[in-house]
């Protein structure tokens, strides 16, 4: 089975909810490990981002303004799970930035 960077996440929240300990080092090779397996979510939305701006620019050359060719663009893909996978990618960072920080403090 592949490991993911959200099953990463997913097992560190459940870690936390069961108030299992979890040491320094363990925050800090989750947040590593967690960075490492990210590149394919990034990968996906910059495919989103790039498949909205193609799509903005076809509606631009059919005369449409600006602000409707952004609102049709959106509207031809999923953009609700490109929201979903920004939110899931914006959540990941946090978690990576305060791993780091919990890995500081209980340091010392």
């Amino acid at each position: 089975m592949k490991t993911n960077a959200l099953t990463l996440l997913e097992e560190m929240e459940r870690r936390v909810e069961e108030n299992q300990p979890v040491s320094p080092a363990q925050w800090v090779e989750a947040g590593i490990r967690i960075n490492m397996l990210v590149g394919d979510m990034d990968n996906q939305i910059a495919e989103f981002d790039a498949a909205i701006t193609k799509l903005e620019a076809e509606y631009i050359k059919q005369d449409y303004p600006q602000a409707k060719a952004k609102i049709l663009a959106r509207n031809d893909i999923d953009y609700g799970a490109y929201l979903n996978l920004k939110a899931t990618r914006d959540r990941i960072s946090q978690f990576i930035m305060l791993a780091k920080k919990r890995a500081e403090t209980r340091e010392f």
